[in-house]
């Protein structure tokens, strides 16, 4: 089972990396195109997995264009990113065979030079905290307790970055304006 939803996510990243090349205008190199082949002929089987129509990464890269803005699709991308690198390693570690070892971690340094290059940033910070929060456990009473002393602070934040948001649009728009006026 967890070497199926293994190889899910591997052809996943194969997906997902000659999408992003291929919309960059730009192409896979040859040695990592030809190292994903191979892992792809040792890796995916006749799989029927891999065909049914509940995709692990490709329907939230369609909606990042359309409903983020291009700092949070940067974010996504990253975590996306050291989600493929976090399957990769342990593909490496079950691994039996040395030839694939070595093309896994071709495959995944290329993964990380382009999330370096690309999506620099914050991104290891924010997921750190992303973390935190997702390991909070809600049935706790202490949990519950401090969450309720703390909401006021915290939904005036959240009203403030709105608040924020909203400002810098309605700047953008009257900056649009002014430019078709002149």
């Amino acid at each position: 089972m967890i070497e199926q939803q293994v190889m899910v996510f591997f052809w996943g990243v194969c997906l997902l990396t000659s999408g992003w090349m291929t919309y960059a205008d730009a192409s896979i190199p040859e040695n990592l195109d030809k190292s994903i082949d191979e892992l792809k002929t040792f890796y995916i089987k006749d799989d029927r997995e891999l065909h049914n129509a509940h995709p692990i990464f490709l329907r939230a890269l369609k909606d990042l264009k359309g409903k983020l803005e291009e700092s949070e699709q940067k974010l996504m991308m990253s975590i996306i990113m050291d989600t493929y690198s976090r399957i990769f390693i342990r593909m490496q570690n079950e691994s039996q065979d040395e030839a694939m070892k070595e093309r896994l971690e071709h495959v995944q340094e290329h993964m990380k030079k382009l999330q370096e290059n690309y999506f620099p940033g914050k991104s290891a910070e924010l997921k750190t905290y992303a973390e935190t929060f997702w390991a909070i456990k809600e049935n706790d009473p202490i949990v519950q307790r401090k969450a309720l002393f703390e909401m006021k602070r915290v939904y005036r934040e959240a009203i403030q970055l709105r608040s924020l948001k909203n400002k810098d649009r309605r700047r953008r728009q009257a900056k649009i304006i002014r430019r078709q006026k002149s």
